[in-house]
C-alpha cells in the first residue's frame, strides 16, 4: 500500500503537473499544501462513507460520574469520527435519527456519553492514520478529494478545481454505492454535497478547491 507521500504525490499528478514531492514537510508550495489539507480530507472522507476498514463496533466503557438527569456515564471514543450507531439494550440509535435517551457532551477531562442504561455498544467511523489500512477504493477517493482541495492554490485554474471537484464527488457516490452498510442515512449525502461546494463554482467543490 502507499505511504502518505505516494497519496500526495497522486493527488499532484491529477493535476498535471510533474511536480512530486519526497516528503510532506518539504519546503515547497506543493508539499505545504498537501501537508496542510491532508488529514482534514482524509479525516472528512473516512466519515462520509462507511468504509469496512474503519468501521468499528464495541462496547463502551463506563467512565466518570453523569450528571444528575442521568443514571450512567460512558466515555466517548476518542478515535471516534462519526458515531453510526448506539444500541441500549434493547433499544437503538443510528445515525440520522433524533437523540433520544442519551445526551454526548464534553467536560475538562474529556467526551462523555450519558444515558440512563447499564450497557451501551457503539459502532462508529474509527480515524485511521496507517496509510497501509486503506483500502484501494478509499486511496482512489481520497487521491480525487484531495487533488480537489490543492488544485486551485497550486495551480490557479478554477476549471481544473472545477473538474476535480466533480470527479471527487463522483468518486465517493461510488464508493457510497459499494459500501458493505446499504443504510446510510440521506443526510451524510446531503454533506457530501456540501462538502464539495467550493465558492464560485456553481455549487461542485467547497473549499478544497475554492479560489479567493
Amino acid at each position: 500500500m502507499p505511504a502518505d507521500t505516494d497519496i500526495g504525490n497522486m493527488a499532484l499528478s491529477r493535476l498535471g503537473t510533474r511536480a512530486t514531492i519526497a516528503d510532506l514537510t518539504e519546503n515547497s508550495t506543493e508539499a505545504r499544501q498537501i501537508n496542510l489539507w491532508y488529514a482534514t480530507v482524509r479525516d472528512d472522507l473516512q466519515s462520509l462513507v462507511d468504509w469496512n476498514f474503519n468501521r468499528v463496533s464495541q462496547a463502551l466503557a463506563a467512565s466518570g460520574a453523569p450528571p444528575a438527569r442521568w443514571a450512567s456515564s460512558y466515555a466517548y471514543p476518542s478515535d471516534c469520527l462519526k458515531m453510526r450507531r448506539l444500541d441500549f439494550g434493547a433499544a437503538s440509535w443510528v445515525a440520522g435519527d433524533p437523540a433520544s435517551g442519551f445526551e454526548i457532551a464534553s467536560s475538562g477531562s474529556g467526551t462523555f456519553l450519558y444515558c440512563n442504561e447499564d450497557r451501551v455498544s457503539a459502532v462508529y467511523a474509527q480515524r485511521v492514520t496507517d496509510p497501509a489500512r486503506f483500502t484501494p477504493g478509499f486511496i482512489l477517493a481520497f487521491v480525487d478529494c484531495l487533488a480537489a482541495a490543492v488544485a486551485h492554490a497550486i495551480t490557479q485554474k478554477s476549471d481544473l478545481a472545477e473538474m476535480l471537484a466533480k470527479r471527487a464527488a463522483e468518486r465517493i457516490e461510488r464508493a457510497r454505492a459499494d459500501s458493505a452498510n446499504e443504510g446510510i442515512a440521506q443526510a451524510e449525502a446531503d454533506r457530501l454535497a456540501q462538502s464539495l461546494v467550493a465558492r464560485d463554482f456553481d455549487g461542485l467543490g467547497d473549499a478544497w478547491g475554492g479560489g479567493a
